[in-house]
């Protein structure tokens, strides 16, 4: 171990700000290679105090070098910056980053029927106290979170997918589609940025209040028959969007 990776005692620095600027130079140096890190070998590599390990990573997190990941460790940042294209059908965005060699991998969760928030009801033009197909569906890209999308779904009262058939499918459309003829045609989006709330932080290891980039979505039948609501909250620093329009 050099003495650059270690820390000094008798310096007037706080230890978590020398475990800090160790920790951030061994990811500048080595990227993703500098592998995951717990709680656990940091206290024992550096024989300091779970507390003083925990306020390193967490200043780690706000400086966007590390994500952490419930139950797994503290992994290094992987930098990704690349284009949603204008031309990229909706649920085609898994499909579009293994084309870019990204590694993507989906996680649904929260699978059921319920009635949805009246905002949604509103979009989706449905009756009183009519269900929807609820879940949400978060993206990784190499590894690390890139989006969360929570989708509510205007279907028959049977359709209800488990887990694993709406991560097989690529998307809830493709399902849909195939298990009751329902065919979107069009989409309708609204876009702005905002602040990370408790739940999109988590599932994207970022802090709360951090910049992220909504996506809001309705989708329609040919007929102009609204089936489909969907929030998608991005990585801000990391995915852009683009648009097209004739003049």
């Amino acid at each position: 171990m050099t003495e650059a990776s270690q820390i000094d005692r008798r310096s007037g620095v706080p230890l978590y700000l020398q475990i800090k600027q160790i920790l951030a130079t061994e990811i500048e140096a080595e990227g993703a290679g500098a592998g995951a890190m717990t709680e656990q070998t940091l206290t024992e590599r550096f024989h300091v105090s779970r507390a003083t390990v925990r306020q390193a990573l967490h200043e780690l997190v706000q400086d966007g070098l590390v994500y952490r990941e419930r139950s797994k460790g503290t992994f290094p940042v992987q930098r990704m910056d690349f284009e949603r294209p204008a031309t990229l059908q909706v649920g085609g965005l898994v499909g579009y980053l293994a084309d870019l060699g990204m590694n993507p991998s989906s996680e649904v969760s929260d699978v059921h029927r319920a009635v949805p928030p009246r905002e949604v009801a509103d979009g989706l033009g449905l009756e009183a106290e009519e269900t929807v197909l609820i879940f949400t569906r978060r993206i990784f890209a190499n590894g690390q979170p890139l989006s969360l999308a929570r989708v509510y779904l205007r279907s028959p009262s049977d359709f209800l997918p488990t887990p694993t058939e709406l991560e097989s499918a690529g998307s809830a459309i493709e399902l849909l589609e195939r298990a009751h003829g329902v065919r979107v045609a069009r989409s309708e989006h609204r876009v702005w940025a905002s602040a990370a709330s408790a739940q999109e932080a988590s599932a994207l290891a970022i802090a709360e209040g951090d910049p992220v980039l909504v996506l809001e979505t309705v989708m329609r039948t040919r007929e102009g028959r609204p089936v489909i609501w969907r929030r998608l909250a991005d990585h801000a620093d990391t995915i852009k969007h683009t648009f097209i329009s004739d003049i």
